[in-house]
């Protein structure tokens, strides 16, 4: 008997150790979880966004709006410098993108219109991207009494460069 209970005591050693590293694993992996936390102001967003310094991009945009159906399809479109230098329509050709308001095909315009949409509109929700700061998803509406002056914007497979 006395081998068995030694068996054991020489076992607790390496048991205790493999759940020691199973909780400092499981702390490491929390660290990660808070570099990710919700950006929550218009703020937040811009320091972040700053602070990634990406100077070129491509995203998904899809708007909504009263505007021609061709632009109410997923839109591709690739940034450099701040600048648009490529829009593609993905289900269909672009017919009107002459009428686009290229500064809300960008992070910076977008930003820009969060924050003065912040004070007259009558309804903003923005979800920003926790990792860039950039608006995942946007809606506006100035004036609940006006029909069709409300607008959305969700952006999908951002790709920095």
């Amino acid at each position: 008997m006395a081998s068995a209970q030694e068996g054991s005591v020489k076992q607790a050693p390496v048991f205790g150790a493999v759940i020691l590293s199973l909780l400092l694993a499981g702390c490491a992996g929390a660290g990660k979880d808070k570099d990710m936390s919700p950006v929550s102001t218009i703020d937040e967003a811009r320091a972040l966004w700053q602070s990634q310094g990406v100077k070129g991009y491509e995203v998904t945009i899809e708007q909504t709006c009263f505007c021609p159906p061709d632009l109410l399809q997923p839109m591709r479109v690739t940034v450099r410098e701040g600048r648009v230098i490529d829009i593609e329509g993905l289900e269909q050709p672009l017919n009107h993108p002459d009428i686009l308001d290229e500064r809300r095909l960008t992070i910076e315009g977008l930003l820009e219109l969060v924050e003065q949409a912040r004070g007259s509109a009558d309804k903003l929700l923005v979800e920003y991207d926790p990792h860039y700061g950039f608006p995942a998803s946007l809606e506006v509406d100035y004036s609940p009494f006006i029909a069709d002056d409300e607008f959305s914007y969700r952006l999908t497979d951002f790709q920095a460069y």
